[in-house]
């Protein structure tokens, strides 16, 4: 199963009555915690089975954003999903509850698989 969606398989699915369900949003941060998050959405929708991430265009990776109020906009504006957005850090360990909704590879919170590609911008 592909761990991430591109914007346009998003917005075909919602066209055809597809929904966004949840929205997760995992703050990473360099340096032990420390630093300027970058904002990694995660969904749950109704055509996907667990969550995914927004894939970057070169397909290398998950989109993120470093400007939490852009996020917010992205969702509202161009999926038009109104729900709540909850913000994690990386390593709260409430995500660790959610291991089964994501890939093994691209659980928030865990280490990093050597493999996976980077969340990147």
């Amino acid at each position: 199963m592909d761990r991430f969606v591109s914007d346009g398989e998003a917005r075909a699915a919602i066209a055809k009555g597809g929904r966004i369900e949840k929205v997760l949003v995992i703050a990473m941060r360099d340096g032990h915690g420390q630093g300027r998050a970058e904002f990694v959405p995660y969904l749950a929708t109704t055509w996907r089975r667990g969550y995914v991430a927004i894939g970057l265009w070169s397909g290398q990776g998950a989109r993120s954003w470093r400007d939490l109020t852009r996020l917010v906009g992205f969702f509202r504006e161009e999926f038009k999903f109104l729900g709540p957005i909850c913000v994690h850090e990386a390593d709260d360990p409430k995500l660790r509850k959610l291991r089964t909704l994501f890939p093994a590879s691209s659980v928030p919170g865990s280490e990093p698989d050597p493999k996976a590609p980077p969340h990147t911008s």
